[in-house]
């Protein structure tokens, strides 16, 4: 079995994240490619899941584009040294349809900018190196990423 926290004591600064990352698998706990994998809800089975994980584009003025086959998403991140975990703030347009149920849900705020941002999304980094880094993803799946 494959031990996923061997690089959790990597120091890793925010000029280290700059730049285009590429999506490029998911893995199980055994190192296998995933393109498929059970979907689970409040441990309810709900299906399978088409494996389908954003790559990034991390900008030195603290914002990103992230970006899939399906979408396209801006917003602002940083990085929590002592968790290793890049914080994303997704931005929300403030003519937005999903906006209302945002603001009742209380998970997000306006800034100065007249943009309103969700609460941060962790990604936890759990081994980083120059070119490649693996990021925890749910339950027992890590995710390869590349520097483009």
């Amino acid at each position: 079995m494959l031990i996923f926290e061997v690089g959790i004591s990597q120091e890793v600064a925010e000029s280290d994240l700059i730049g285009e990352w590429t999506f490029i698998e998911l893995q199980d706990e055994n190192g296998e490619k995933q393109t498929k994998i059970p979907l689970t809800r409040f441990g309810r089975d709900m299906g399978i899941e088409k494996v389908n994980r954003d790559s990034y584009i991390f900008n030195d003025d603290g914002t990103y584009k992230s970006f899939n086959p399906l979408n396209t998403s801006y917003g602002t991140w940083f990085l929590d040294k002592k968790t290793n975990e890049i914080n994303l703030e997704l931005r929300i347009e403030p003519d937005s349809p999903y906006l209302p149920s945002l603001k009742k849900a209380k998970i997000v705020t306006k800034r100065k900018d007249g943009f309103y941002y969700q609460k941060a999304v962790k990604k936890r980094i759990l081994i980083f190196g120059t070119d490649s880094m693996t990021i925890a993803d749910r339950e027992k799946y890590v995710l390869i990423y590349e520097r483009k």
